[in-house]
């Protein structure tokens, strides 16, 4: 065998080796799926002030849009505590 034949074989060899290494994974029962990102809030800023609320806690956010990038929901279209 001359040079450039062994030079083949040799990275035919790599080849087929490096290709054994790889596998396809799906997400299924026994492999959790990838945590997603965070949804990102692209909100005006108008002030538009409204009252939201998140596991009891009430808070007052500069418009509705504000309120629900935080996970709130509006339970009022004016500040809390008005």
């Amino acid at each position: 065998m001359d040079m450039k034949g062994s030079l083949l074989s040799a990275l035919g060899i790599a080849e087929l080796l490096a290709l054994a290494g790889c596998m396809e994974t799906m997400p299924g029962p026994d492999r959790p799926n990838r945590p997603r990102p965070d949804k990102p809030a692209m909100c005006t800023q108008e002030y538009a002030p409204v009252c939201g609320v998140k596991r009891g806690k009430r808070q007052t956010f500069s418009n509705a849009c504000m309120a629900r990038a935080k996970g709130y929901s509006v339970v009022d279209q004016r500040p809390c505590g008005r």
